[in-house]
């Protein structure tokens, strides 16, 4: 099973927490949603008390037409949307379809336990390998 057919199956509001070298700490919120037809709309929110809204996102995660899962990022720190691909079926990393501008960014999505998601985004400036940035971990609030 893909990534995007598990994320469909797993609707519902989490909240965590989460930490960044830049960020620190802070609250997370992510709603995932099903898409027609299968994948996911995912909804991704990370706040703290001391800098407010940190980072607001909304991704459709979904099975490309050549079997590969894609994932399209439009979030707050960015003028344009972002296309992601996955690097190997199943891993839950996805990377830039085609890398644009000073960073080089992927995401990595887990779904370690039936009611868990962790969430990180990685980056590296110009050609430098993206390390992991921040990372949020939720659960399902049900």
């Amino acid at each position: 099973m893909t990534l995007a057919h598990d994320l469909a199956a797993a609707t519902g509001s989490y909240f965590g927490t989460g930490d960044g070298i830049e960020s620190g700490p802070f609250v997370a919120r992510i709603v995932i949603s099903p898409l027609p037809g299968g994948g996911a709309l995912i909804d991704y929110e990370a706040t703290s008390r001391e800098q407010g809204v940190q980072h607001v996102e909304r991704s459709m995660q979904s099975q490309g037409p050549d079997g590969v899962d894609e994932l399209y990022v439009a979030h707050s720190e960015s003028p344009v949307v972002t296309t992601m691909v996955e690097t190997a079926v199943g891993s839950g990393r996805f990377e830039q379809a085609t890398p644009t501008g000073p960073y080089r960014m992927a995401i990595v999505i887990e779904r370690p336990e039936v009611d868990r998601l962790t969430y990180a985004w990685w980056w590296g400036a110009g050609d430098d390998e993206p390390v992991e940035r921040s990372k949020a971990d939720v659960r399902l609030h049900v």
